[in-house]
C-alpha cells in the first residue's frame, strides 16, 4: 500500500515501495490460472495474454495516433498546480505525462494499468518529455489498491471499453477521488465516426465467426448517452459530454493496407490469406476507396471522433 508523505507545500503524495508493487502483482497473478501446458484458462488471464502479445505493436503503431486526444482530454480538464492525479488504464502513459506537465513539479501522477508490461513504456514516455513526477503501478481498474479520497483528478483514456466491469471501475475511481474531485473519461465514438478503425470496420463482417468469448470492441461505448449514463450510475454528478474530432493524414492507402494486413492475426492464428482470393481483393478495393473518400486536396485526412466526459465527485 502507498505510504502517505508530504511535499514542501504540504500536499499529500503517495510513494509506492517496490516491495508493495511486487506483492500487488503476485496477488493479481493468483487471480488467473493456467492449464499444465501453460495455456490461460480464466477470462482475466486470456485478456492479459492477448494484451501482452500486442503491447509492443500498440505502442509502436497505435499509441502515437492517440496523443492528440490525450492533450485534448487534459486540456479540457487540466489538473491544478500541485495536484495529485491518477491515470487509469494508462497504456504508454500519454495522459499521465500530459497531466504531470500541467500539475507541475509539486504535483504527482500515478499511472496504473492491469498489465505490468506497460511500465517501461510509461518510463520512456515520461523520459522523452523530461517529466519526472510520474510513477507506475500495476492494478486492475475494478480494484484500485489505493486509499479513499487520495486524488484530485482521475483520468481514463480509451481503456474503459476493455474493462470487464466498467461501472465497478468507475465507482473505484470515484472512491479514490477527494470530495469535489474531477474525472475525465475518453471513449471512441460510434464505428462510422472513427477513421482510425476504418480497415477493421470494413474487414470484420467478412471474417468467419469466432469461437468462445469475443474480445470487447474499442467502439462499444460510443452510442449517444451510454458513457454519460454509466458515469452518472457510478455516483458522479455534473456529467458533461464533449465530442472531439482529430484528423490523421494517410500518405499512401496501399501502404496503410499492407501494414494492417501484416499485423492482422485471426484468433486461430491465421491472416487474411485464409479468405478466398476474390474476397481479399474486394476488401482491399473497399478499403482503398474508403480512404480516398477523405481526399482533401493532395492529402488524405481521416477523421476520428472521441467522446470525452467530465464529471465531479
Amino acid at each position: 500500500m502507498p505510504e502517505r508523505q508530504s511535499n514542501r507545500r504540504g500536499a499529500a503524495t503517495y510513494t509506492f515501495t517496490r516491495v508493495a508493487l511486487d506483492q500487488l502483482e503476485d496477488v493479481e497473478a493468483m487471480d488467473a490460472t493456467s492449464d499444465p501446458q501453460g495455456q490461460p484458462t480464466s477470462a482475466s488471464e486470456r485478456r492479459r495474454a492477448e494484451w501482452t502479445e500486442r503491447v509492443e505493436r500498440y505502442a509502436r503503431d497505435a499509441a502515437p495516433k492517440t496523443h492528440s486526444f490525450a492533450v485534448a482530454l487534459v486540456g479540457l480538464l487540466p489538473p491544478p498546480a500541485g495536484a495529485q492525479v491518477l491515470d487509469v488504464a494508462t497504456g504508454t502513459g500519454l495522459v499521465a505525462v500530459e497531466a504531470a506537465r500541467r500539475a507541475g513539479p509539486h504535483g504527482s501522477v500515478l499511472a496504473t494499468d492491469f498489465l505490468s508490461a506497460w511500465e517501461p513504456y510509461v518510463r520512456e514516455t515520461a523520459s522523452a518529455a523530461g517529466i519526472t513526477n510520474v510513477m507506475f503501478a500495476s492494478m486492475t481498474a475494478e480494484a484500485l489498491a489505493l486509499p479513499d479520497a487520495s486524488f484530485d483528478v482521475v483520468y481514463c483514456q480509451f481503456g474503459l471499453m476493455f474493462v470487464p466491469e466498467p461501472i465497478r471501475a468507475l465507482r473505484e475511481m470515484r472512491r479514490v477521488l477527494r470530495p469535489g474531485g474531477r474525472i475525465g473519461i475518453s471513449v471512441w465514438s460510434v464505428p462510422e465516426k472513427v477513421g482510425l478503425f476504418l480497415i477493421q470496420r470494413i474487414v470484420a463482417p467478412a471474417l468467419p465467426p469466432t469461437t468462445g468469448e469475443a474480445s470487447p470492441s474499442p467502439m462499444s461505448m460510443g452510442a449517444p448517452g451510454l458513457i454519460e449514463d454509466m458515469v452518472a450510475e457510478a455516483g458522479f454528478h455534473d456529467v458533461v459530454r464533449h465530442s472531439v474530432t482529430i484528423f490523421h493524414d494517410i500518405a499512401d492507402p496501399e501502404i496503410e493496407w499492407q501494414q494492417w494486413c501484416e499485423n492482422f492475426v485471426m484468433p486461430d492464428g491465421g491472416g487474411l490469406e485464409c479468405l478466398p482470393a476474390h474476397l481479399q481483393q474486394q476488401l482491399h478495393d473497399d478499403v482503398i476507396a474508403a480512404f480516398v473518400s477523405f481526399l482533401d486536396g493532395d492529402t488524405i485526412r481521416v477523421p476520428s471522433e472521441a467522446i470525452l466526459v467530465t464529471a465531479s465527485r
